[in-house]
């Protein structure tokens, strides 16, 4: 589960590497795109899409992470942190 495996990488880039918990989290987020895109092709071709539905989520999903990464570059790093320990 990509939710997962960000709830982990997040923590263990903060630990582990120099980086600051805004530039985990983008990290995270830049890495889990081209999985995200070649998994959507694969699904797509295995005719397992729903052309009726996706572009709404998708929608949904831009919104919400542009909105979601405006406010949580405002965010103090301490509360960030919290969400994910």
């Amino acid at each position: 589960n990509r939710n997962l495996l960000g709830a982990v990488v997040v923590p263990a880039l903060t630990l582990f590497t120099p980086m600051d918990h805004y530039s985990a989290l983008g990290t995270s987020l830049t890495a889990m795109s081209l999985p995200a895109l070649v998994g959507t092709v694969t699904h797509y071709q295995a005719g397992n899409l729903n052309l009726r539905v996706a572009p709404f989520l998708a929608l949904g999903s831009i919104v919400g992470a542009y909105g979601g990464g405006k406010i949580g570059v405002q965010v103090d790093e301490d509360y960030l942190r919290f969400g994910f320990s």
